[in-house]
């Protein structure tokens, strides 16, 4: 008994260690606790899915209450303890992460307003609307321009003066070279119209009228053609006569 108490006296820490774990089992020996389990799940659930935001999340009271049912003797307490004190941490971590983003949101608000406030619709207004955007070889293209990029590729034609309009130029055509077909494909068969240095109208080489005198020249001529046949007629019928008098 002497020699008892004398290790007590020269170990007083480990003796202390030793009364505090008794005391500790003692007062957690109660069985596990079915709220803490359900508690444990939902928070897996929820932080599974949600991460820290699973802390705003209105189901997470529903753990923090689970997890307040726990007895207080239970193996799960001091568990259940801890995993109250992980979500007050992370509400807390959440309200300074919303705090700020509200921060950022509310800067961003006030840059753009004060962008707006900078903006003169008087100014916004008086520009002129660019409209849609030109076709590069469409009606008001520069000739020019696309002769400089294409290698001169559309060769000037004949004079036009347009009834009606009283619109005149000069008609191009595409260079019957192939490397001018693949670098503009799209005139290859058609007439450009040309007025004041710009594409005017473009049609297809068959919808150029043609004047009168070549119409004419492309025709046979029939009036000649009927007097040759008139003067032939004679001839004819002398010979038909003859035929029939030698059958007589």
């Amino acid at each position: 008994m002497a020699e008892t108490a004398a290790s007590m006296i020269r170990y007083p820490r480990l003796a202390c260690f030793a009364v505090a774990v008794v005391v500790a089992c003692a007062r957690y020996s109660g069985p596990p606790d079915a709220n803490f389990a359900k508690a444990r799940d939902l928070y897996q659930h929820l932080y599974g899915s949600e991460l820290d935001e699973a802390y705003g999340d209105a189901r997470m009271d529903e753990v923090v209450a689970l997890l307040g049912k726990v007895h207080k003797r239970s193996v799960d307490a001091p568990s259940a303890q801890a995993l109250l004190r992980v979500i007050e941490h992370g509400r807390e971590e959440l309200a300074k992460a919303n705090a700020e983003r509200e921060k950022l949101r509310e800067a961003t608000a006030r840059d753009i307003a004060a962008a707006r406030n900078t903006i003169d619709p008087s100014r916004v207004l008086a520009q002129p609307d660019a409209g849609p955007e030109q076709d590069p070889f469409g009606p008001g293209a520069s000739i020019a321009e696309i002769n400089k990029d294409s290698g001169g590729c559309l060769v000037a034609g004949e004079e036009f003066k347009e009834n009606g309009t009283n619109r005149s130029g000069k008609l191009y055509r595409l260079a019957s070279n192939s490397a001018c077909k693949q670098k503009l494909p799209g005139f290859v068969g058609q007439i450009v119209m040309i007025t004041d240095g710009r594409i005017y109208r473009r049609m297809s080489e068959s919808e150029l009228p043609r004047p009168a005198a070549a119409r004419a020249a492309s025709t046979p001529d029939a009036g000649v053609t009927a007097m040759r046949d008139a003067r032939a007629a004679p001839g004819r019928e002398a010979a038909a006569e003859a035929a029939s008098g030698v059958g007589r």
